[in-house]
């Protein structure tokens, strides 16, 4: 069974040639092996991303508080990973390119709506999810606008980076990340990474290539600030 699945991922033409190789005693280097790791990888950051919000979620239910998580910053994290969903299943890329931020998606849409429940507004949380559903169910169907998603895609990157710039700026003005989880900070630096290698060798597409760059930058300074204010209010302690 085990043998079965990895030949799937490698697919047949890869595992073969990587057998063989191994067998002649040469390193098994070739785009096939290229193209294998990089799904390979996909599916692990895949796999990585679907705890990487796990933290920050329940460090706020333990708390019952959302003090230090920026709102506007969800908000926008939210609007990257929905255009790049929409973007990914439009331009037909593989599921191990793009897979993680549709489990993004779906954790942000809990951030938002623990956000909004931890600030006194169950209603306007209901009322957010039955928005976000039809617009996302809109974005997705068959017959929308391609140009639609495309613009939408493209403001992903300067999404992302203002949502990484306004959680800077309050944890700057506060001097305290407060529930911010250094751990989904850390995460966040891992899939970036990861991204940029598997869209680089399996999509080539610039687009995608340049926000995953943004975004890694952006979330290593982010788990810097963290960490500073985190060892500095320890020392303080």
């Amino acid at each position: 069974m085990e043998g079965t699945t990895l030949t799937k991922v490698l697919q047949h033409p890869c595992f073969d040639e990587m057998t063989n190789m191994i067998n002649a005693g040469q390193i098994p280097y070739s785009p096939c092996m290229i193209s294998a790791f990089s799904k390979i990888l996909g599916y692990v950051l895949i796999a990585t991303m679907t705890v990487s919000q796990v933290p920050q979620i329940v460090k706020i239910l333990r708390k019952r508080s959302a003090s230090g998580v920026s709102f506007l910053s969800i908000m926008l994290m939210l609007e990257a990973s929905s255009a790049t969903v929409a973007y990914a299943i439009l331009k037909g890329f593989p599921v191990s390119a793009w897979g993680e931020n549709l489990v993004l998606m779906h954790m942000n849409v809990v951030l938002v709506c623990l956000l909004l429940r931890y600030s006194n507004k169950m209603k306007t949380s209901i009322t957010f999810l039955t928005v976000y559903i039809v617009l996302m169910l809109f974005l997705l169907w068959p017959t929308v606008p391609s140009q639609l998603v495309w613009y939408l895609y493209i403001l992903s990157m300067p999404a992302i980076v203002f949502s990484r710039l306004i959680q800077m700026y309050k944890n700057h003005k506060t001097k305290d990340p407060g529930q911010l989880s250094a751990t989904t900070a850390f995460l966040f630096i891992f899939q970036g990474v990861g991204r940029l290698t598997t869209s680089y060798f399996m999509t080539r597409d610039v687009v995608m290539i340049c926000t995953f760059v943004a975004v890694t930058l952006f979330n290593m300074l982010l788990f810097g600030q963290v960490m500073y204010y985190r060892r500095k209010m320890k020392k303080m302690s």
